[in-house]
């Protein structure tokens, strides 16, 4: 299987100049069996009869824009959906890595987790539940002026009226339909389960799929930061996630390219959906 990653140094009869920086390949030899696909947080935002807030309206109940929605949606049905099919029927182990309480309604929630693990979860929510903020205990800046700064500058990119109205939505969310999971797949909380399941049926790399690149998939509890952590290779499927741009960065999406070149030189390598598939058929041949 070739992995693809993007050099920061001196590359061998190439002047050492930013231009020479393109992606290479790495040729590695994987067992199907050592690999896993880890799909973070793969909503339904987007679609017609996603969460939606009444007095909000379709637009302004996404989450970070209706573009952003519906090249998420259009991600998740043209790469996503049909290239865990064919993984999974190629044998690979589907992980769903999402928040808790967006997965224990699924009887998937049973063989993934322990007794001890759904105990723990429980305690957790309640112990979490009306703790005040942490007291902040210095004398400069000045807690005041620090506030206000830090106030208005939350609310100019938050807009926390709007956000607090959306909110809402939050309740309503759900796994996007074509990804609901099947039968034989298990469902990913936070670092310590997951790698209790990786470790369990000897899974050491992990191909990533889903959103938000800079966000999520990174720096989520079952993100590739925590894993990294672990040992684990943790790859990016470069047409199977995105994140939100600005205007400066939509057409082209540049955003999420520099963060997929940023996985490259922190966590692992990146490949194509097809590229991964191919490669896994090519070694069942």
């Amino acid at each position: 299987m070739d992995l693809e990653y993007t050099p920061i140094s001196p590359v061998p009869n190439l002047p050492f100049t930013e231009s020479s920086f393109k992606r290479m390949a790495s040729q590695y030899t994987l067992d199907t069996n050592e690999i896993g696909i880890a799909l973070v947080d793969i909503w339904n935002f987007g679609w017609e009869n996603g969460p939606i807030v009444p007095e909000l309206g379709f637009e302004l109940s996404t989450e970070r824009g209706v573009s952003h929605a519906k090249r998420k949606r259009q991600i998740i049905q043209e790469v996503i959906a049909p290239a865990v099919t064919e993984l999974r029927d190629l044998g690979v182990q589907i992980f769903h890595c999402n928040h808790a309480f967006f997965l224990e309604k699924y009887p998937q929630w049973i063989n993934s987790t322990t007794t001890a693990e759904r105990e723990n979860l429980k305690k957790i929510h309640e112990t979490n539940s009306g703790q005040p903020p942490a007291e902040k205990h210095k004398t400069f800046p000045p807690n005041e002026w620090v506030q206000n700064w830090q106030s208005r500058h939350s609310d100019e990119i938050n807009n926390w009226a709007w956000l607090k109205q959306n909110d809402k939505v939050y309740e309503q969310i759900d796994i996007a339909g074509p990804m609901k999971p099947q039968k034989n797949d298990l469902l990913v909380y936070n670092h310590i389960q997951f790698h209790r399941l990786l470790s369990e049926r000897k899974i050491r790399v992990l191909f990533y799929m889903g959103f938000e690149t800079d966000v999520c998939v990174q720096f989520s509890d079952y993100g590739m930061k925590y894993m990294s952590d672990y040992g684990y290779m943790c790859n990016i499927v470069r047409d199977a996630t995105t994140t939100f741009e600005t205007a400066e960065t939509l057409d082209g999406l540049w955003k999420t390219k520099v963060h997929i070149a940023y996985i490259e030189n922190k966590y692992g390598y990146s490949t194509t959906s097809r590229a991964l598939i191919e490669s896994i058929m090519k070694g069942t041949d």
